[in-house]
């Protein structure tokens, strides 16, 4: 994949996580209840996911190189 393209979807991604993150604090219903707050964990802990794959996607070499550098050391 070439870098242009990695570091596109990678803003893409990155904009989907803080919008769902900010949905999640400002926009979704508070009253949620039951299995509906486990939902909203999920969602939170999608966000972080989402956030993380973003940064592995812009800076390829920098999370490939700490764990070569672990391996070796």
């Amino acid at each position: 994949m070439s870098l242009l393209i990695r570091r596109l979807s990678a803003v893409v991604v990155l904009l989907a996580g803080i919008a769902l993150g900010l949905w999640l604090a400002f926009g979704a219903p508070h009253e949620w209840d039951g299995s509906l707050k486990l939902l909203r964990l999920a969602l939170g802990l999608g966000v972080v996911g989402l956030v993380t794959g973003g940064a592995k996607l812009m800076f390829p070499a920098a999370s490939e190189g700490v764990l070569a550098g672990r391996r070796a050391g």
